[in-house]
């Protein structure tokens, strides 16, 4: 059996009194974490919780998640982190699929956990406090763990079905955290500001600068003028957002004059972001951004790097994903498993250590994704002659239009530079005529009113015709998951305009 190190062993030997986590106004240092995720290890223990039992975390974004999530580990358990946003009966579904043991909520979960049949469970706050005080610190130093062992279940958004449990192990995530200190240049002086959920994968992000000594600090709800105050407030380095998030921070009243200069690098990833947005960030925001693509069962598979987000110098890299990233290797394949061309579509298929294990309970769908060796991620895309990966759409979200295969990814970025419309997303709905014609759902700017010729005009300067949306709708919001992708399952599901 192989061994990865413990996630304290080495900011605890080299920064122990250095700020570890910050949320609000509580914080711990790194040698805090450590006795605290020692202590809790022992709870483990007296819940009678063995190797390989599933610990069930529910709430937002917590300090807590970190000791959990350290304890867990060197107690061979796995954390299971669900996603708060999810109705009863969705999270009952996942409760009934891995079946943890154990439940830690937040304090405003408590109704909810009620409803979930989970055998022990704990509340954060006074009564997690207090067992926490009480517990005689385990003997569970800051070391080495079993590289084989899973340290988490994170269970896919369920755009195309049923969430699936997606196992990672500790081997994984080390070398996840080993890409990332590479891709970033990660070191002890940095601080990284968490604007997504903890639950999501970009959760390994936080592990990678915790790993280091460098601090982590916590965004328990996502708004863009709190962010901004973030940070300026803690001298932030280094930031985590999805495009939404980016867009909002951009439109922002009084962003033009918001603080950015500490801040060294803007991580990006979760969905795809408009080339016109991102020209307008990274002029504004005056630092660097990395781009990082990949799905949960890969962690990032490729990286659009700082030197490549150039408007002026390199405009058509901002519809990119970049170029592979280290340890892991890219295919472009048609339905047969066979290399297409360059510059020819197809699935976008990978290998490397940070692949998931496997899905929980699911060998059938398992088997399917990985099959040949190598993680079928659902995306179509294409490589440039310089090895350059652009995605352009799910296999799924693909339109077919009078015999004609339309992406919805490209229509949308013609869309979003249209001065009138704030964000926008492309179906294909049920057409006699044309099988599925291009449906527009349009989120306009505050003050603009919708004119339809004037849309339709703007796209068919630049799009083919076929592309061109039949019809269009404008909404408040759209439907969006933990990632910031659009939810267009839901869209669908609507009534047909």
């Amino acid at each position: 059996m192989g061994f990865v190190p413990d996630l304290l062993s080495y900011a605890c030997t080299h920064a122990p009194n250095h700020p570890a986590v910050v949320a609000g106004e509580r914080r711990f240092t790194f040698s805090e974490l450590d006795a605290r995720a020692r202590r809790l290890a022992r709870l483990f223990r007296d819940w009678s919780l063995e190797a390989g039992d599933i610990v069930a975390l529910l709430a937002k974004n917590e300090p807590e998640y970190f000791e959990i999530h350290v304890a867990a580990i060197r107690a061979g358990l796995v954390l299971l982190p669900l996603n708060c946003r999810l109705a009863p009966p969705e999270l009952q579904y996942i409760v009934n699929d891995a079946r943890p043991r154990l439940l830690i909520c937040g304090e405003e979960f408590s109704a909810i956990s009620k409803t979930l049949q989970v055998e022990h469970k704990c509340h954060l706050g006074a009564e997690y406090d207090r067992l926490l005080a009480s517990a005689e610190p385990a003997d569970s130093p800051c070391g080495w763990v079993s590289a084989e062992a899973p340290f988490v279940i994170l269970y896919t958004s369920g755009t195309t079905g049923r969430p699936k449990g997606t196992i990672i192990s500790n081997r994984a995530l080390f070398a996840r955290i080993g890409c990332n200190l590479f891709e970033y240049q990660i070191t002890a002086e940095d601080r990284f500001l968490m604007c997504l959920q903890l639950f999501h994968i970009g959760s390994i992000n936080c592990l990678s600068h915790l790993y280091v000594g460098s601090t982590v600090v916590l965004v328990k709800d996502f708004e863009a003028g709190h962010a901004l105050a973030l940070l300026s407030r803690h001298r932030i380095t280094v930031v985590l957002m999805v495009p939404t998030m980016i867009n909002a921070v951009i439109n922002q009243q009084g962003v033009a004059s918001a603080d950015f200069a500490t801040l060294r690098l803007v991580v990006y990833g979760g969905s795809p972001i408009p080339p016109v947005i991102l020209s307008r960030a990274v002029d504004l925001m005056g630092c660097g951004f990395l781009q990082t693509y990949g799905i949960t069962e890969t962690n990032a598979i490729t990286f659009l790097r700082p030197r490549d987000h150039d408007p002026a110098g390199k405009s058509h890299l901002l519809a990119s994903a970049g170029t592979v990233g280290l340890g892991m290797e890219i295919r472009i394949v048609d339905g047969e498993e066979r290399d297409v061309a360059r510059g020819a579509a197809g699935e976008i298929v990978c290998r490397g250590p940070c692949l998931m294990d496997r899905y929980l309970n699911l060998p059938d769908a398992t088997a399917k994704a990985l099959r040949g060796g190598w993680m079928h991620t659902g995306d179509v895309g294409y490589c440039d002659e310089e090895g350059y990966l652009f995605v352009t759409d799910r296999k799924h979200d693909m339109i077919v239009s009078g015999g004609e295969n339309i992406y919805p990814r490209e229509v949308e970025d013609v869309l979003f530079e249209h001065p009138d419309i704030l964000d926008a997303a492309v179906i294909g709905v049920p057409d006699d005529k044309w099988g599925e014609r291009v449906h527009a759902v349009l989120v306009l700017r505050q003050g603009s009113v919708l004119d339809r010729d004037g849309v339709m005009a703007f796209t068919r300067a630049r799009l083919a015709g076929y592309k061109v949306p039949k019809t269009l709708e404008v909404v408040p919001v759209l439907p969006r998951n933990a990632t910031g992708k659009v939810a267009k399952n839901e869209l669908r599901k609507r009534e047909k305009p």
